[in-house]
């Protein structure tokens, strides 16, 4: 199905959609940008001069042809126009453009717009608990990883919108329950299974009489760095390089870097080994750090925002949940980014790509990816992240070889993604779907859900073309490769 009118008119008629239109991808042009008010943070989309949105038919032809150097161009300067200065701040820190996005309870809570700080709702990564959840059960992840979702201004619209669908019951709204859960009763008996999905979130090409935009949902990963001393931040090399070398989560890497804050240093400081008395000052976090493998640099080689007293409180109120493996916060304290999923709907199957901190040298064998292909639009503190791409599941549209990319921070788990190593984002997103009745875990109520693919042996069928739809389908709703709709409607 197309996205409802309304839907459409509420994305176009709002100014928050400042978006430009699509120029060359590798040389942008100074933008204007929004400055903080006393209205608060104002949610604005990529700016002029990364190639946003692109070319739908291009951009899927290259997928389908398994173009890389063209996707990992892409891929690189939607993260720098993701990344730049938006012109905004808070507590002191100056905010990219993504970090204006809207966050999870701001969206499925309906405030949207309204924030006057940015939207960063702590909570441990779902696809960590997706397994026991399914089954009713408390999580017990195998590794306790901080996240939440943004989302550009015009998925953030698409998402909080009525939208159109099967019997008396809608207008349907995606960021409740119920209605989820009644969308999916609601389809005739006869509806074929590759009919049965939500609306498809928006895509608009850029024109010469308006600008484009297309739905983004990211996925940061935020770690913590005390104001004093030098925190250990876990530094990934390989499952090699990790004490549990099958479930190689962040809490086993053997190699860490010391992030210090009073450091004059640069982002373009790489790692080195640290000394006797840098170690001597190392706060004490529940990482399996090798100290004898300790290496040094400038909390600026990585992301980081100061917490206020209202972040700290948030990230200590997640932390006695989880036995505080993520370590206490005080205001001051710095988060920090460890990684980031980043999805577009660019192209119908949606563009994936994934990062996470890098400085200094790729992991061995640039697996599952490296920061090989960078444009000169990444800056600062950006060219430390290290990247991979899936725009499709297999490598083209002909081949049977299965693209592996996942992020090391997030899909290392083998408590919630069974086969993460071996996962790439599409087939894993391609399964997010409604059915009925709910589930209730400690509390929380969210729609039933197929689970996660056991492996990435071969694709999963969308059913386009001739192919028919996978059947696990059979008697849910897609929900446009969005988790994000499941896993936070209310």
């Amino acid at each position: 199905m197309k996205l409802s009118s309304f839907a459409y008119a509420l994305v176009l008629a709002l100014p928050l959609f400042a978006m430009s239109c699509q120029q060359s991808a590798t040389t942008p042009t100074p933008q204007p940008v929004a400055t903080t008010t006393p209205a608060g943070i104002i949610p604005t989309d990529i700016p002029a001069g990364y190639g946003y949105p692109g070319d739908r038919a291009q951009i899927q032809a290259w997928a389908d042809q398994w173009e890389i150097a063209k996707i990992t161009q892409h891929t690189w300067d939607m993260w720098a126009g993701m990344t730049a200065d938006s012109g905004q701040t808070f507590n002191g820190s100056k905010l990219p453009y993504w970090e204006t996005w809207c966050g999870t309870e701001e969206v499925f809570g309906g405030t949207c717009g309204q924030g006057v700080r940015p939207g960063r709702p702590f909570k441990v990564a779902a696809q960590l608990t997706h397994i026991a959840r399914l089954k009713g059960l408390k999580a017990a992840p195998d590794t306790q990883v901080i996240s939440f979702n943004k989302f550009n201004p015009s998925m953030a619209k698409y998402t909080q919108a009525q939208h159109t669908g099967p019997g008396t019951a809608g207008p349907y709204n995606y960021t409740s329950v119920s209605s989820l859960i009644a969308l999916n009763t609601a389809w005739p008996s006869n509806t074929p299974t590759v009919d049965r999905k939500v609306e498809e979130a928006p895509y608009q090409p850029t024109t010469p009489g308006a600008v484009g935009f297309a739905g983004i949902e990211t996925k940061p990963v935020i770690f913590l760095v005390k104001a004093t001393g030098l925190t250990p931040m876990p530094l990934w090399l390989g499952p090699a390089n990790s004490t549990n070398q099958t479930a190689p989560t962040p809490n086993t890497w053997t190699t860490c870097v010391l992030l210090d804050p009073a450091s004059t240093g640069g982002p373009d400081v790489a790692p080195v080994p640290a000394t006797p008395q840098q170690i001597a000052q190392a706060v004490t976090m529940p990482y399996a750090c090798d100290k004898s493998k300790y290496l040094y640099a400038p909390l600026a080689t990585i992301y980081s925002f100061k917490m206020d007293a209202a972040e700290a409180a948030a990230w200590n109120n997640i932390q006695q949940g989880i036995g505080g493996s993520g370590g206490t916060a005080s205001p001051g304290d710095y988060g920090v980014l460890g990684g980031m999923h980043v999805n577009s709907k660019e192209i119908i199957d949606w563009t994936w790509q994934t990062f996470w901190w890098q400085p200094g040298p790729d992991a061995p064998n640039n697996f599952p990816g490296s920061k090989a292909g960078m444009t000169a639009n990444v800056k600062g503190a950006w060219r430390n992240y290290a990247s991979c791409s899936a725009y499709n599941q297999t490598q083209g549209k002909t081949s049977t070889s299965m693209v592996v990319c996942f992020n090391p921070f997030l899909e290392t788990a083998t408590s919630g993604i069974p086969a993460g190593l071996t996962s790439n984002c599409m087939s894993c997103h391609g399964t997010a779907t409604v059915s009925g009745p709910p589930i209730t875990t400690s509390g929380v109520t969210q729609p039933t859900t197929l689970p996660y693919p056991p492996n990435y042996a071969k694709p999963i069928s969308f059913g386009q073309g001739n192919v028919p739809i996978d059947p696990r389908f059979a008697g849910f709703t897609r929900t446009d490769f969005s988790w994000a709709i499941p896993g936070n409607a209310k």
